[in-house]
């Protein structure tokens, strides 16, 4: 008898101990879609009998992975870091992936759902290697957009309904930065920032900096999100906008004061 209950007993606790990512992520959504749309920590060990260390380390590759997204401090949604998107972006998408060209939609189309304003109308922005720039334009002029290219005041004047900002740039494989058509927010916040900057993008910087203390809050990868901005000439910008680095500018001043708002 004591046998079957010590063999009851270790059949009870494996499955937990050997949990793998894809079990958490599965909670969450479960417990998501029981409890308004979210799962804090404390409901996802009582229902996975996990450590607390042991579940922490999967939430956060999940967060990472783009999988799931942190809500708060212990809270999780399985939203996914990227909204599916819509109207014009969503025409835009189709070209791409119509072309099959290595092209992807960033900038504000994919930081939309951490905006606390809404924004009725604004440039677009599709980024490429310049090998397929020509192409992506001739297909957006065809579906009626004014495409513009990127470059110093190349957005400075009357806004234009249907405008995409191609941006060239080299060929990006990580997974952490594009995911199809569409860049993730790190890559996306890093792009509008350097457009308001170089092409005249009518962006306030106060709102960059609100945008990116709404992605902090949600837990985006910050890991990703510095790397890029070292990557592009940024890091500065960030550090400034974060408080980790007095600003130089006032764009910077802005844009920090949106971030602590």
């Amino acid at each position: 008898m004591a046998g079957r209950v010590v063999f009851w007993y270790i059949l009870r606790i494996l499955p937990a101990s050997v949990l793998d990512t894809s079990g958490v992520a599965r909670a969450v959504r479960e417990i998501a879609a029981r409890h308004g749309g979210a799962a804090s920590v404390a409901e996802l060990r009582a229902e996975l009998g996990l450590s607390e260390r042991t579940l922490h380390r999967r939430l956060s590759d999940l967060v990472a992975a783009g999988t799931i997204s942190r809500v708060s401090r212990d809270r999780y949604s399985d939203r996914a870091g990227i909204d599916a998107p819509t109207g014009e972006a969503k025409e835009i998408v189709r070209v791409i992936e119509h072309l099959d060209a290595d092209a992807h939609l960033s900038g504000y189309d994919m930081l939309a759902g951490f905006a606390h304003q809404f924004v009725f109308e604004y440039p677009h922005l599709v980024c490429c290697p310049a090998p397929h720039t020509e192409g992506v334009a001739a297909a957006l002029i065809e579906r009626r957009f004014v495409v513009i290219a990127a470059g110093p005041g190349a957005l400075r004047g009357p806004s234009i309904p249907r405008t995409v900002l191609i941006r060239p740039q080299p060929f990006i494989a990580r997974r952490t930065l594009i995911r199809g058509a569409l860049a993730t927010p790190e890559k996306a916040w890093v792009d509008l920032l350097r457009e308001t900057r170089r092409s005249d993008a009518p962006f306030d910087y106060g709102e960059l900096g609100r945008l990116l203390r709404a992605m902090t809050d949600q837990a985006v990868n910050q890991r990703t999100l510095s790397s890029y901005a070292e990557r592009l000439g940024y890091t500065d910008w960030l550090q400034a906008a974060t408080g980790q680095a007095p600003p130089n500018s006032a764009a910077q001043i802005q844009l920090a004061a949106g971030y602590a708002a």
